[in-house]
């Protein structure tokens, strides 16, 4: 089935290269919405040795460039999730993401000041500050039914997560109730690959990842039970080089 006309197979759009970066828009619909560039989302991970401050500087002085608005967002409760998986008790959990949250927060932002600084409708925002949006929460619960009821996207969400934990240096057994915690920092963001355009209010909307996630493109192909906005589009933005 696909989604709200997102077309069910990989695109056969050109790949585009704008300058130091190079665009990849996943369907035929992505890319008209990356042809519109009215917004974009960027999710910064705490802790992903990519996000540098050059990079970043790079990334977001060619966003603010090519975009009319910019988005960035930083999963500081997203996080939350990750350590307790990892084993930290919740007092320390929320510690740990909050401080690593915050670097990264602070990363971008001198990051984007040293790129010219956002406009005045680009924001940048810790997840924890758009989770009560109504849009959010109605996603977010409507994700929720999904990762119980939709088994591919359960099965491929499990396996995005033990990545996570074993780039974090976990090497245990795939327990499940650990796992299951772990599952928990994707489910906070599924709304935004779902749903940018409308949290943010926005006429469309482009999420994107510096490299291929296999939760985007289960979504985006169609082949989940999860409906991208119309107005949604999902691409894969790197650096040229």
């Amino acid at each position: 089935m696909a989604a709200h006309g997102q077309t069910a197979h990989r695109s056969r759009n050109p790949v585009h290269r704008r300058g130091p970066f190079v665009v990849e828009p996943f369907t035929d619909d992505s890319h008209a919405i990356w042809e519109q560039r009215r917004h974009v989302v960027c999710g910064v991970s705490p802790g992903n040795s990519y996000f540098q401050v050059s990079r970043l500087t790079d990334l977001l002085g060619w966003l603010t460039a090519e975009f009319e608005r910019v988005d960035v967002i930083i999963p500081d409760s997203a996080l939350h999730h990750t350590y307790l998986a990892l084993g930290y008790e919740p007092r320390r959990a929320n510690r740990k993401a909050r401080d690593e949250a915050n670097v990264s927060y602070n990363r971008v932002a001198r990051a984007w000041q040293a790129s010219g600084g956002p406009r005045e409708r680009d924001g940048l925002h810790r997840m924890s500050e758009l989770t009560s949006h109504d849009v959010y929460r109605q996603r977010f619960a409507e994700c929720e039914r999904a990762l119980r009821e939709d088994r591919a996207l359960w099965e491929t969400c499990r396996e995005m997560s033990m990545d996570v934990l074993a780039g974090r240096g976990y090497d245990g057994p795939p327990e499940p109730e650990r796992i299951e915690q772990a599952m928990q920092y994707l489910l906070a963001e599924l709304p935004f690959f779902l749903a940018s355009a409308d949290i943010f209010e926005a006429p469309s909307s482009l999420n994107f990842y510096h490299q291929r996630l296999a939760l985007a493109e289960l979504i985006f192909a169609g082949r989940s039970v999860l409906e991208p906005s119309p107005r949604q589009g999902y691409a894969t933005i790197h650096p040229a080089t």
